[in-house]
């Protein structure tokens, strides 16, 4: 039952994640640099963080792409056996209000067909403290989803083409890009976007995924060739400006042998008549504090 099984978290979320929160307070007096920090509203367009250039091939063999699908196919396995057995805090940050960062007891609860059900409720760090859970909808994948784009039953519907190597925080990863298999709508499932993921060339962890809306570039040509038809009053055009939308996560947290979420960074921005991109808004997403329970670790990397 699941408020049972809420309920059995209850001391484990208030013991655990407050030994986070202390250290975060106690960190908080020194300042650290951001690794994005996000910007204060403002008229004038920030630049939108550019695509990654073309990867660099380092000099190795040849790969075969259907062995790393594999590889990586069995590491999606280890991923899903604890999808629903892990608690960590999930901070948010909006560039709507800057300065405000919320922080949440984070979990998922439910593997749906297209995703895993996220559950959070406000994090308190208060021993026995009974949290209501909190309603938070985001219009883009949550972080853990991408592990599914390797599980053996979803692997086919993705496009999947080999870009080459490059390092990636000291560890050499395969670069693979991806193709989204449906047509960009809510933007909440990982189907529905297309990019470029980063594996660990070792132990084939995900290391990274660049994404954007399946198609994006083709939609925004379209979109500005309408804006720039429609009609004007005195220099301003009367059009819905083109929207985009570019989505960047890494996972960077190593617990157990796997790499789980660490950041994650969703922006999206509008063209001007030029084409040119006026950076809208932007969400930032932090997970730390991650503890497992009912995970057996001897037997989590030895699936057959």
């Amino acid at each position: 039952m699941l408020w049972e099984r809420l309920g059995f978290l209850g001391p484990l979320l208030a013991v655990s994640l407050s030994i986070e929160t202390d250290r975060a307070a106690a960190s908080s007096l020194i300042p650290a640099p951001q690794r994005s920090p996000t910007p204060s509203p403002s008229r004038t367009p920030a630049s939108a963080p550019s695509p990654t250039p073309e990867v660099r091939q380092l000099a190795t063999a040849p790969v075969d792409l259907d062995d790393v699908l594999k590889h990586v196919g069995e590491r999606a396995h280890a991923y899903e056996t604890i999808a629903l057995r892990f608690v960590c805090i999930e901070s948010v940050r909006t560039s709507d209000e800057p300065r405000k960062e919320r922080h949440y007891d984070f979990m998922y609860v439910q593997e749906e067909e297209q995703r895993y059900r996220p559950y959070r409720q406000a994090h308190t760090g208060r021993l026995g403290k009974n949290v209501a859970e909190t309603a938070v909808a985001f219009n883009f994948p949550d972080a853990y989803s991408w592990t599914l784009m390797f599980a053996a039953d979803r692997q086919k519907l993705f496009r999947f083409r080999y870009m080459g190597q490059e390092w990636f925080s000291l560890r050499q990863a395969h670069i693979l890009e991806f193709s989204a298999p449906l047509p960009f709508s809510s933007g909440r499932t990982i189907y529905e976007w297309s990019g470029k993921v980063w594996v660990d060339a070792e132990n084939y962890n995900i290391l990274k995924v660049e994404a954007e809306p399946g198609n994006q570039t083709e939609r925004l040509k379209e979109q500005l060739d309408l804006y720039r038809k429609s009609p004007r009053f005195l220099i301003y055009s009367m059009g819905r400006k083109p929207q985009g939308y570019r989505y960047n996560i890494t996972f960077l947290n190593e617990l157990h042998e796997l790499s789980l979420p660490d950041y994650l960074e969703f922006r999206s921005f509008t063209l001007d008549l030029q084409g040119d991109e006026e950076w809208e808004s932007q969400t930032i997403l932090r997970y730390s504090g991650y503890q497992f329970f009912g995970v057996d670790v001897r037997e989590l990397f030895h699936v057959q």
